[in-house]
C-alpha cells in the first residue's frame, strides 16, 4: 500500500480511499501528481482552492500539523 501523503502549509494530509481508481482522474497517483505540479510551479491559489474542496467532500484528510 503506497503512501499518498504530502505537505502543505505546515500540515500533512493524505488522500482517502473515497478516490474510486475506475479512470485516470480518479486515480490516488494522479492527483498526487496534480497537487505536486501545483507545488513545483508555485500554484498556492490553486493548491489551496483543491485542499479545501478535497477535505470538504472527504476525498484527502488533515493528518499532522508540523511545528
Amino acid at each position: 500500500m503506497e503512501d499518498y501523503t504530502f505537505k502543505f502549509k505546515n500540515k500533512i494530509y493524505q488522500l482517502t480511499d473515497k478516490w474510486e481508481e475506475t479512470c485516470v482522474n480518479d486515480a490516488k497517483y494522479f492527483q498526487m501528481i496534480q497537487f505536486n505540479y501545483l507545488l513545483g510551479i508555485k500554484d498556492f491559489i490553486t493548491m489551496e482552492n483543491r485542499v479545501n474542496n478535497q477535505v470538504l467532500f472527504g476525498y484527502l484528510k488533515e493528518i499532522h500539523y508540523i511545528k
